[in-house]
């Protein structure tokens, strides 16, 4: 893919700061939400994008000043366009922009928003999922980007008891590692839930002393929990890693999640594509 196509006009919307490895996190999106919205249009009635973090449809790199399309509108770039979009953020002034920037670029798709803490309105989202039938069979990708360790692992346990793939963003080196003394604290929850549990302490003070990376303990503990709801195991060590420009400290990883093996055979091509091989530095 020509990297131009990541590049946007600046406007006078709403354009949150990133780093300069966004662009690659961008690239890996829309590689994969073009293999998938195309490879899957002809086997469901019902493709639905779902972005939990959507943000403005446009970022700009905090170093270069560049502007780059974001998630949200790099999904409604793909050739075979998903048949409805959803997006949610905690943000109202990035969902306005984002709104802004869909009906000037896209005006046709069909598409929903969503106000608020994707935690507490998962209900809302869901309810903009069509319902599947017989003649109907919908199939939904959800992309996950937070910033730090926020999203509840009880929000994607019920995105996942509808068809849905998933592309999550692991922000251990941004948040998890970074705060672990605080985090390893009884009384803090953050990724107890995170993880969907609260008895992966133990295991990290073991795991420590053996000299486990906390990065992939996090990684391998949470793919663990996809996989106890019937996600492939073909996800396990399957993660494309992304490090900082100034000093090459691993900041996140970005983890795929399928119940069916035609996922992995997108994810595949992806990964290829983007891989790096210091994975767990």
């Amino acid at each position: 893919m020509d990297e131009n196509f990541l590049f946007a006009d600046k406007d006078n919307l709403s354009t949150p700061l990133v780093g300069s490895w966004a662009k690659r996190k961008y690239k890996v999106v829309y590689e994969y939400n073009e293999l998938f919205s195309s490879g899957m249009k002809n086997n469901w009635e019902n493709r639905i994008y779902i972005d939990l973090y959507a943000g403005s449809g446009k970022s700009k790199i905090e170093r270069t000043g560049q502007i780059l399309y974001s998630s949200a509108l790099l999904a409604l770039k793909v050739p075979d366009k998903y048949d409805k979009y959803i997006f949610c953020d905690k943000d109202p002034v990035n969902i306005d922009s984002l709104k802004t920037r869909i009906s000037k670029e896209f005006p046709k798709i069909n598409a929903e928003f969503v106000v608020g803490d994707c935690n507490e309105k998962i209900e809302d989202i869901v309810a903009f999922i069509p319902k599947p039938s017989k003649s109907n069979k919908v199939l939904s990708f959800c992309f996950i980007d937070p910033f730090a360790l926020i999203v509840k692992f009880e929000t994607i346990k019920r995105l996942s008891s509808l068809f849905t793939d998933f592309l999550v963003l692991l922000a251990f080196g941004m948040d998890g590692k970074r705060n672990i003394k605080y985090y390893i604290k009884e009384n803090n929850r953050r990724i107890d839930e995170f993880l969907g549990m609260s008895d992966w302490r133990e295991r990290w003070i073991t795991a420590e002393l053996k000299g486990t990376n906390l990065v992939k303990f996090l990684a391998d503990e949470f793919t663990n929990q996809m996989v106890n709801l019937d996600y492939k195991k073909d996800a396990i060590n399957n993660f494309i890693p992304f490090h900082s420009d100034e000093k090459n400290l691993p900041l996140y990883y970005l983890a795929f999640y399928s119940r069916h093996p035609r996922g992995y055979d997108f994810w595949k091509k992806v990964k290829s594509r983007n891989e790096d091989l210091n994975l767990f530095e």
